[in-house]
């Protein structure tokens, strides 16, 4: 792990944005815990607050955001939200076909399409930094 507090505080917030998504899914889908809207905003304040925190760590280490942002770490969240675009199309695209099926509300559909644009970019940039190929 990197002693960068820029890359560190990259990697946790990506990793709590991901596992409050995570959390929110399995909830709605086991009927548990607090609805769906309560949901959003958990992961709304998650992400806010990894926004802040990422704000005032570029502002008091700059010469670590500097490092943070290395060619590797720019390719890595670049291809992170490349492959988020094409996850929430895909995804887009299947619960089209599944609402003009009526197999699925098209309220819902667009509900669901949130989590999966919120936590897919997250999700790779953490599997990159697992493999290596980010900091």
């Amino acid at each position: 792990m990197s002693a960068n507090p820029i890359s560190r505080a990259r990697l946790f917030g990506s990793a709590a944005i991901v596992v409050t998504t995570i959390a929110a899914l399995v909830a709605a889908f086991l009927s548990v815990g607090p609805s769906g809207l309560v949901w959003a905003g958990i992961i709304g304040t998650v992400a806010f607050g990894y926004a802040a925190l990422s704000v005032v760590l570029h502002l008091r280490y700059p010469d670590a955001a500097d490092a943070a942002w290395d060619e590797q770490n720019t390719a890595a969240h670049r291809d992170s939200l490349i492959f988020g675009f094409w996850a929430v199309l895909w995804v887009f695209i299947a619960f089209l076909a599944l609402s003009l099926t009526d197999l699925m509300d098209p309220a819902i559909a667009f509900y669901w399409l949130g989590p999966v644009l919120g936590a897919v970019p997250p999700a790779h940039y953490v599997v990159s930094v697992m493999r290596g190929r980010a900091e």
